[in-house]
């Protein structure tokens, strides 16, 4: 047994608008609570994007592959984390999920924080991207802090199907595809501690070089 078991059997399959899984539970309470309480701080740069496809903001933290020289050290339930999510039986796990096969893929694992100056314009994945699940540790989280996930029908920013907030210890897995639009919404600024923080575990293709 693992320190951090992802519960990927409690994935509930969606189909609209475009083939996801929602878990409001991703974690036993206590592993969730330990890596809300020790989400890193430190150690994340800006990275601004005016792609042809989309438009963005944010910060990152890279956590696999590793940098060469981290700029600080990863506490340690994040560690376990890492070593969870690149291990055998979480990717047995989502390619039984999804119905994929993920044997060959290479994993990559981000940390993310969303001040409210950071959004993510609608856009499909790169082909190299499979399969990614989302987590996320905010507690609490209103619907109406914005910086929700929402789900498109379409390019266009208001064909919102689904509008996802991102409460502690859930998580959504997105199965890539022709129309699996998305975007992530600014969060208000009015609203005291709207950080919005997130991991993300992608599968690519076992032909894209992660380095």
């Amino acid at each position: 047994m693992t320190d951090h078991p992802v519960l990927l059997a409690r994935a509930r399959a969606e189909q609209d608008p475009f083939p996801h899984h929602h878990l409001s539970e991703t974690f036993t309470s206590h592993h969730a609570e330990r890596l809300r309480e020790t989400f890193p701080t430190t150690g994340f740069r800006r990275v601004i994007g005016h792609d042809p496809d989309k438009t963005y903001t944010m910060w990152t933290r890279p956590l696999h592959p590793a940098p060469d020289r981290p700029a600080d050290q990863l506490p340690a339930p994040w560690g376990t984390f890492v070593r969870e999510v690149t291990g055998p039986v979480y990717r047995r796990e989502m390619a039984g999920v999804t119905g994929l096969d993920l044997d060959a893929c290479r994993i990559e694992v981000n940390l993310w924080r969303y001040p409210p100056d950071c959004w993510l314009d609608p856009h499909v994945d790169k082909e190299t991207k499979l399969v990614t699940q989302v987590f996320y540790f905010n507690e609490p989280w209103p619907v109406v802090w914005g910086g929700n996930l929402l789900l498109l029908g379409s390019q266009d920013p208001d064909d919102v199907v689904r509008r996802i907030p991102p409460l502690h210890n859930s998580s959504v897995v997105l199965v890539r595809g022709e129309g699996s639009w998305h975007a992530v919404e600014s969060a208000l600024p009015e609203n005291p501690g709207a950080m919005r923080l997130s991991a993300q575990v992608i599968f690519h293709r076992a032909d894209q070089d992660l380095a």
